[in-house]
């Protein structure tokens, strides 16, 4: 049985732009839409966001119990 041909597909963030956290509410959050990228072409698979405050692990709020 012949083996498939190697798959090579890269995923890229696109359209990156800054938008509202509703948790530290501030413009401090990325927003995006993630592109895949193969051999047949490009599609939008997804989006992301990421907040440079609240996501930051190194600025994480220590929780006290």
């Amino acid at each position: 049985m012949p083996q498939p041909a190697p798959l090579a597909v890269t995923v890229a963030p696109a359209q990156v732009r800054e938008d509202w956290c509703t948790v530290c509410k501030a413009f401090t959050r990325l927003t995006g839409s993630l592109a895949l990228l193969t051999a047949a072409g490009v599609s939008t698979v997804g989006t992301w966001a990421w907040c440079s405050v609240c996501d930051d692990p190194d600025d994480q709020e220590v929780t006290r119990g």
